[in-house]
C-alpha cells in the first residue's frame, strides 16, 4: 500500500477528500452514504490488516502444537 508523503499535494487532496465526505470544487455534492464512502476508502487496508492478523494467529497456534 502506498502512503503519500505528508508534504505533497497528493496527501492534502486525500485529507480534504476524507474531511469533506467526497465533496470537490468541481462536484460539490456530498457523498449520499458516508458509510459506503468510508468502506470504499479503507477496504483495501482493512483486508490487508485482516490477512496479516490471520497469518500471525496461525503462526502462533502452530508454535504451540
Amino acid at each position: 500500500m502506498h502512503i503519500p508523503d505528508t508534504d505533497t499535494s497528493e496527501y492534502a487532496a486525500l485529507i480534504e477528500f476524507a474531511a469533506t465526505s467526497g465533496r470537490s470544487c468541481i462536484h460539490p455534492n456530498v457523498e449520499k452514504n458516508a458509510g459506503q464512502l468510508i468502506a470504499r476508502f479503507w477496504s483495501a487496508r482493512a483486508q490487508a490488516m485482516t490477512q496479516s492478523l490471520t497469518a500471525l494467529a496461525k503462526a502462533a497456534t502452530e508454535r504451540r502444537d
